[in-house]
């Protein structure tokens, strides 16, 4: 844990050595109630727009003029897949087929789909992703392509789909039918593999400081936490819908789930109630460099809401999607400082593009498309 803040620490060092300004975030201001979306042209590819009731730089990031051999290839992937590399200066799009530079979302590279990918949060070159039984990275700059390890067990799923790798790249978990393997990256060691039931139902995944796994099932079974042997150690929830793990205000883990809108601590299962609250929503807490805040898509708003079992959030924009399919729906992602929030939207209906959202003079922005050299030594125990 030590050591996870200690890299966040030297991440914000380099962005302060990097001549960075600091984030601006969205007033705080207590829970408004649902405020209708004024009228607002959709905007052209790269084009910005304000929202007229926050004032939030709209920025429609893919279109048509890329070129895609798929629609999907321009929307982003989901609130638990980190679109923005670890300095922020570039953004992956589905399957990172399309990888943008962060600065004016231009195409850095356009390449093969990678299944299961997800950036280092240490290395800002670096991409993890699964291949049949492997576990790769690629260096995105380079295209050196280096296989991990090879499992024994068969194809690997990182979630399936919704698992994250641990702040600092220490762990991870893969799911094979049934069976979790819990894999410590920085030793190369598997340290469990177990068929623990519902592994497959759903998603699993390593918890923020690598200490933790994760379970959600679909069939009843509700959130369950296990140890790093995939020893049971306790239920967080009775039922599992959309969810992220992360950290709350006093710096402790936990899982903010929708319907009903609550974070749970990973290490009591005590849980504090996240309002407003409804069912038809994404929740993001990929804000790994800003804890004790949520991301949300609810209301039609994309907004932050902070984990203190207060109402106080902070509105970025009016997601404008009609939210009729799943592809519509806007899965609203927070960046690793929190300030900015990626979202899909149809704007009412046709084509679905992803879109950024920020406040005016924000200087989180990853304008440097050179990134600094990333640390080495680090490892997370």
């Amino acid at each position: 844990m030590i050591r996870i803040r200690i890299l966040i620490v030297l991440g914000m060092i380099l962005w302060a050595i990097d001549g960075w300004a600091a984030p601006v975030y969205p007033p705080d201001e207590a829970w408004p109630g649902t405020i209708s979306a004024p009228a607002l042209a959709r905007p052209a590819y790269r084009q910005t727009v304000v929202d007229p009731v926050t004032g939030a730089n709209i920025t429609r990031i893919s279109g048509n003029e890329m070129n895609p051999s798929q629609a999907l290839y321009l929307q982003h992937s989901y609130s638990k897949d980190q679109p923005w590399n670890a300095d922020m200066t570039l953004i992956k799009l589905v399957g990172s087929v399309y990888i943008l530079n962060a600065n004016d979302y231009t195409i850095f590279k356009q390449w093969n789909f990678h299944n299961d990918s997800r950036w280092s949060t240490v290395d800002p070159n670096i991409l993890f992703y699964t291949t049949g039984n492997q576990f790769r990275k690629v260096n995105v700059r380079t295209n050196a392509d280096t296989l991990i390890r090879s499992f024994s067990q068969g194809n690997i799923a990182l979630g399936p789909n919704e698992g994250n790798i641990s702040i600092g790249d220490g762990r991870v978990v893969f799911v094979v039918g049934q069976t979790a393997i819990v894999y410590d990256i920085s030793t190369n060691t598997e340290l469990a593999s177990k068929n623990i039931g519902s592994a497959g139902s759903d998603w699993t995944s390593i918890s923020p400081s690598g200490n933790y796994v994760a379970v959600c099932s679909n069939t009843g079974g509700g959130v369950h936490v296990y140890d790093l042997n995939l020893n049971f150690v306790r239920t967080l929830y009775s039922a599992c819908e959309h969810g992220d793990l992360g950290y709350h205000l006093a710096e402790i883990e936990s899982l903010a789930q929708v319907c009903p809108n609550r974070h749970a601590r990973l290490d009591t299962a005590a849980s504090t109630s996240v309002s407003p609250s409804g069912c038809n929503a994404h929740i993001s807490t990929r804000n790994y460099r800003r804890h004790g805040w949520a991301y949300l898509n609810q209301f039609g708003m994309v907004y932050a809401k902070r984990l203190d079992g207060t109402n106080i959030v902070e509105r970025f924009a009016h997601h404008r999607s009609s939210e009729s399919s799943y592809d519509s729906q806007a899965k609203a992602v927070a960046s690793p400082d929190g300030s900015k929030v990626m979202w899909n939207s149809d704007w009412g209906s046709g084509t679905v593009y992803a879109y950024v959202a920020e406040m005016p003079g924000n200087g989180g922005d990853g304008g440097d498309p050179t990134p600094p050299a990333p640390p080495s030594g680090l490892r997370v125990q």
